[in-house]
């Protein structure tokens, strides 16, 4: 299998399958981004106080080590899954992997696609003539 992932810019028309769920890139980008903004901004109940305990942000906005406090720039998540895309011009879909990075603080959402299968050379001749190039 291959595991060279290719980013999803200037596709933002492309299609996604996850599952039975269909979405273009553009959209699959923009939920996530707001699915991790409204998990982020949840608010959280503290039972040992039973008073409300702030949102999980609060909660990472206050990391220390004993007293010495910890100044959090970036808070990153990724994850993978399988997929399938539908490129626009392609002749159908193509099975693949799907890796959704970002970094929360910033709202940034990245996607990179995998395809099962690598990419062929455009001519099996190519092989040939990059060896014969390189021992040159």
């Amino acid at each position: 299998m291959n595991d060279e992932f290719y980013p999803l810019e200037n596709c933002d028309d492309d299609v996604v399958l996850l599952n039975q769920d269909t979405f273009k890139i553009s959209k699959l980008k923009e939920l996530v981004k707001q699915n991790i903004h409204t998990k982020w901004y949840t608010d959280t109940y503290n039972y040992q106080t039973n008073k409300p305990g702030g949102s999980i942000s609060n909660l990472f906005s206050n990391v220390s080590i004993g007293v010495v406090p910890i100044q959090l720039s970036e808070i990153k998540y990724s994850g993978v899954i399988d997929c399938q895309i539908l490129r626009i011009g392609a002749r159908g879909w193509e099975k693949g992997k799907l890796r959704i990075h970002g970094n929360i603080i910033a709202k940034e959402v990245c996607l990179e696609f995998c395809p099962d299968k690598p990419k062929e050379p455009e001519s099996p001749l190519d092989d040939i003539r990059k060896m014969l190039k390189d021992e040159q």
